[in-house]
C-alpha cells in the first residue's frame, strides 16, 4: 500500500491516493517487504517499519536485506562481515572477511586469516574457508577445503589440495548440506557442464569425455571430445547420448536435449525422448543452470516452423505455434509475458534497443517501440517504460496510462539526480608507443587544440578550469558549462586513462564541509583499458560538464590526476577552481547497479 518516492532531493513513501505517510526525509528509499523497507540517511542504511520509525539503531556500514529466515548480512566498517536479526541483534558475530547469502540455510564463509596464496613462496597456503549454519555453527570447518562454491539446490562444490607421488594436485567434489562428501569427480571421465554446473531435482548435466581429455593438445575445432550425459547426487552417470550437445537443467522431472542437428527434444528424468517431431529452439536464453526460467506456470516455449507456441510437461500444444518472427536470443520470457527485442543500434543515434511484448493472457503482441522497459516488476500493475527519452507507465495492453511531457523551461533541464554520475572526461593525444600500454583502448574524439587565448589561463602551470559562463549542451539534453585542462608550462604532461577516459571527477562539500567524490571512475578487469594520455606545451582539452540542481547548496570542485613525467609512479593531483551549485543527498555516495553492454564491455561498476 506504500510507494517510495521522490520530491525534490529526498525519498518518502506516498499511498494509493498520493498523500505523504512518510515524509520525505531518506537519501533513497526502496519498496516495503514483509513490513520493513530499506533507507539511506547520510549514506547510512537502516530499515524502516510502515510508521516511519527505524526498526534499529546500529554502527554497520552496510546492512544487505533480509532475506531467508529473516536474517541479513552485515559489514562493519573495518570491513568485517556478520549476521543480525530483524531487530538488529547479532546471531553471527562480525569475524568474517566474507560471508556469502545463505541459501538452505547455509553460507560459506571467509576468515580473516584466509591466504590461499601466500606472497612469500616458503609460507603455507591458510585455508580459512568453511560453511556456518543460520546460528553461526560451522557444518563445515576451516582447513576442510581450499575453495567451497555457494549451496544450490542443497549442494556444494568443492576444492581439495590432494598429494600424491607425483606432489599436490587440485581434486573437485561435491558435498550435501550436512558437510558430507558424496562424491569426487572423476577428472578424466567427465566435467561438470560449463555455466550448468548446479544439480536440480537431484540430477546434473556433464560433459563425458570420449578421449583421455590429457590427450588433447588444443580445444575447439571441428572436432568433438565430449558429449552430454547426467548424473545423480552419487555422481553416477544415469544416462548419456553421443548425439547430445546441449542439456538443460531438469523441472518437473522434465529438461530439453539438443542433438548434433540442432534439433530439440523434451526427455522425461531417466533420458526418455517424448516427442516425435523435434523442436527448432525452445525458449531458455539463460544458459547459467537456473531452471526458474524453464516451463513456466508449467508451460514451456518452443519454436516449430509454424512459429512459437507452448506446451505442457507430456509436450502437448496449449497455445498454438504462433509467428511473431523473433528468435530465442531476441526474446525474454517472464511469467505471462514475453518480451522482444529490437537492435536499432546502426540506425539510431541514441538508443541501441527497443522492446516490446507479447501479452500471453490475451494474446495482444505489442510490436517493438519502447526504448527501455521495467522486466522485473511486469507483473506489477503498471509498468514503467521509456520512450524517446520520456517516461511513462503502461497497461498490460501497452496504453499509456501516464507519460511525462517534455517542458522547456531552464529549470527542468538541468542534471537532477541521486546518485553518483560516472565518469565522462573523454580525451585523446597521438598514438605513441610507449603510452600505449597493454595494447588498444576505446578512442576518443576529443583532440587537444593549441590555446587560443593566453588570458584564460595562468601562465607556467597546469590549469583546471571551470567557466560557469562558458555554456553549453551536457549530453544532448542538459544545461551544461565548459570544463578546460590547459597546459601552460614548457613541458610535456602525461595522463593516466582507462580507455580514453582521464582520472577527472567533480567533487562537492557536504554539510560538514568535507570534500567528496559525487563522480566515480570505474574498474576495468581488462588489461587493454588501461593506458596514457600526454598534452604538450600550450595545448588544452575542453570538456562539457552538468550543472547539476538539487535542494541542497554547496560548493564544488573538479579534481584530476597527472604525471609530470611518464614514467613517475605516484600521480600529481591538481583542483580546479570552486563554484556555487546545488545537489541532492544520494551523489554523495550512492551508485546505481551497472551491466556491461555486451562481451566488449569489461566494466562492472
Amino acid at each position: 500500500g506504500l510507494v517510495p518516492v521522490r520530491l525534490n532531493g529526498t525519498y518518502g513513501y506516498i499511498n494509493e491516493k498520493g498523500n505523504f505517510v512518510i515524509q520525505p526525509k531518506f537519501d533513497v528509499a526502496y519498496s516495503f517487504t514483509q513490513g520493513q523497507a530499506k533507507v539511506f540517511i547520510d549514506g547510512k542504511p537502516y530499515f524502516i517499519s510502515k510508521n516511519g520509525k527505524k526498526t534499529f539503531e546500529h554502527n554497520f556500514k552496510d546492512i544487505i536485506g533480509f532475506g531467508e529466515n529473516n536474517l541479513s548480512i552485515v559489514k562493519t566498517n573495518s570491513g568485517k562481515y556478520g549476521v543480525v536479526n530483524k531487530v538488529g541483534r547479532l546471531v553471527v558475530e562480525t569475524v568474517f572477511l566474507r560471508i556469502h547469502p545463505f541459501s538452505d540455510g547455509l553460507a560459506v564463509v571467509v576468515g580473516l586469516n584466509h591466504n590461499p596464496y601466500p606472497d612469500d613462496e616458503t609460507e603455507e597456503p591458510i585455508y580459512e574457508i568453511g560453511v556456518i549454519n543460520s546460528k553461526g555453527e560451522f557444518i563445515v570447518p576451516y582447513n576442510t577445503y581450499k575453495d567451497i562454491s555457494e549451496f544450490t539446490n542443497g549442494y556444494a562444490k568443492v576444492e581439495l589440495n590432494v598429494k600424491n607421488e607425483k606432489g599436490w594436485y587440485d581434486q573437485q567434489g561435491i558435498i550435501d548440506q550436512n558437510g558430507k562428501l558424496r562424491f569426487l569427480i572423476p577428472s578424466k571421465k567427465w566435467r561438470f557442464d560449463y555455466g550448468n554446473d548446479n544439480f536440480s531435482e537431484g540430477l546434473a548435466t556433464v560433459d563425458i569425455y570420449s578421449v583421455d581429455p590429457d590427450t588433447i593438445s588444443v580445444w575447439g575445432g571441428n572436432r568433438r571430445y565430449t558429449f552430454k550425459g547426467v548424473i545423480n547426487t552419487d555422481g553416477e552417470i544415469v544416462f548419456s547420448n553421443n548425439d547430445w550437445d546441449e542439456i538443460t537443467p531438469f523441472k518437473y522431472g522434465r529438461a530439453f536435449v539438443q542433438n548434433t542437428n540442432e534439433d530439440w527434444f523434451l526427455i522425461d528424468s531417466k533420458g526418455q525422448v517424448l516427442n516425435e517431431q523435434p523442436y527448432q529452439d525452445i525458449l531458455y536464453a539463460n544458459y547459467n543452470g537456473d531452471p526458474k526460467y524453464l516451463f513456466q506456470n508449467a508451460m514451456q516455449f518452443v519454436e516449430t516452423a509454424k512459429g512459437w507456441g507452448a506446451i505442457d510437461t507430456t509436450g502437448k500444444f496449449i497455445i498454438q505455434p504462433k509467428d511473431i518472427d523473433f528468435n530465442q536470443r531476441d526474446m525474454y520470457w517472464r511469467g505471462q509475458i514475453i518480451f522482444t527485442e529490437d537492435d536499432i543500434s546502426t540506425e539510431n543515434d541514441h538508443y541501441s534497443y527497443q522492446y516490446g511484448f507479447w501479452n500471453l493472457s490475451s494474446g495482444m503482441v505489442v510490436n517493438p517501440k519502447f526504448h527501455s522497459i521495467n522486466f522485473a516488476d511486469f507483473n506489477d500493475d503498471l509498468v514503467y517504460v521509456i520512450e524517446d527519452g520520456r517516461m511513462g507507465y503502461i497497461d498490460h495492453q501497452g496504453n499509456y496510462i501516464w507519460k511525462e511531457q517534455h517542458t522547456e523551461k531552464q529549470n527542468e533541464q538541468l542534471l537532477n539526480i541521486d546518485y553518483m554520475n560516472r565518469g565522462y572526461f573523454y580525451a585523446s593525444s597521438p598514438y605513441k608507443t610507449e603510452l600505449a600500454g597493454f595494447g588498444g583502448w576505446g578512442g576518443s574524439g576529443n583532440n587537444f587544440k593549441k590555446i587560443s587565448s593566453s588570458k584564460r589561463f595562468k601562465k607556467g602551470k597546469l590549469n583546471v578550469l571551470v567557466n560557469q559562463n562558458d555554456t553549453a549542451t551536457y549530453r544532448e539534453t542538459y544545461t551544461g558549462m565548459k570544463l578546460y585542462v590547459a597546459n601552460t608550462t614548457s613541458d610535456t604532461l602525461y595522463f593516466d586513462a582507462q580507455d580514453s577516459r582521464l582520472y577527472l571527477k567533480i567533487q562537492a562539500q557536504d554539510k560538514n564541509g568535507k570534500w567528496k567524490d559525487i563522480e566515480y571512475l570505474p574498474s576495468s578487469w581488462c588489461g587493454n583499458s588501461y593506458h596514457s594520455l600526454f598534452l604538450p606545451p600550450n595545448h588544452n582539452w575542453e570538456f562539457v560538464i552538468p550543472q547539476y540542481n538539487g535542494e541542497f547548496k554547496t560548493k564544488f570542485r573538479a579534481e584530476l590526476l597527472y604525471k609530470k613525467d611518464k614514467d613517475q609512479e605516484e600521480d600529481d593531483v591538481i583542483f580546479s577552481n570552486e563554484y556555487d551549485g546545488s545537489i541532492n543527498p544520494g551523489q554523495f555516495w550512492r551508485k546505481t547497479p551497472y551491466y556491461p553492454s555486451g562481451l566488449m564491455d569489461p566494466y562492472y561498476d
